[in-house]
């Protein structure tokens, strides 16, 4: 399997977490293997600080392994993603499948440091929620 569901979540079937990953590879033309959960506000900030020197929760954090630059880890706070959700008007679900899009991309190397990657990956994640019949309205 290509995606294994460590922790689960509380809004999203591991059914439909697995189907949206393979809606990714399909697009991506590649399989790897991810593991995913969901983790504390507490533990995704320690994460971020450690890692990306912020001392802040954040929605979601990538770690790819180094055997294998693909494979890794994606880490999602409910607990941000839920807060994230009522500000912006969405479901916590379509919140959780977008930073699973999102998480998956950064594995296979894509990012948005610059607005023209923003743009490519901003396009990939709504061309994949679409075809889950998500539709998430950004600025």
């Amino acid at each position: 399997m290509a995606l294994s569901v460590i922790k689960k979540s509380r809004y999203v079937s591991p059914k439909l977490l697995t189907e949206t990953a393979e809606e990714v590879f399909s697009y991506l033309d590649a399989i790897f293997e991810v593991n995913l959960s969901f983790i504390s506000k507490d533990e995704i900030r320690t994460l971020n600080n450690r890692f990306r020197g912020i001392n802040k929760p954040t929605n979601v954090l990538s770690f790819n392994y180094e055997k294998n630059e693909k494979d890794g880890d994606i880490l999602i706070c409910e607990e941000v993603v839920i807060e994230e959700a009522k500000e912006l008007g969405f479901k916590e679900s379509d919140l959780i499948l977008l930073y699973l899009v999102h998480g998956i991309l950064h594995l296979f190397g894509l990012d948005h440091q610059k607005k023209q990657e923003r743009a490519r990956m901003e396009k990939i994640e709504e061309f994949i929620l679409i075809r889950k019949g998500i539709r998430i309205e950004r600025d």
